[in-house]
This record gives structure tokens, C-alpha cells and sequence, in this order.
């Protein structure tokens, strides 16, 4: 099983961060670009 974990730790840590990573980020896209908007 800690082998299991290692290779988990190793890999899925990266994957995890990236899909979080887009869940928060593609939806504050359009956010994003009205305030840039806004401000201009």
C-alpha cells in the first residue's frame, strides 16, 4: 500500500492542483475579463 501511496502522491497531487486550479479559475474568466473591461 505505500507504494500505492507514493506513486498517488507523486502523481495525483499535480493532477488535483491542475483540476482545481480550472475549476476556480474558468469560471472567474469572464469575471475577470468584465473588470478588465471596466476598468479600461
Amino acid at each position: 500500500m505505500s507504494h500505492n501511496e507514493d506513486f498517488k502522491d507523486s502523481s495525483s497531487k499535480r493532477h488535483l492542483f491542475m483540476v482545481v486550479t480550472a475549476l476556480v479559475a474558468l469560471p472567474l474568466l469572464p469575471m475577470l475579463m468584465g473588470w478588465i473591461t471596466l476598468l479600461s
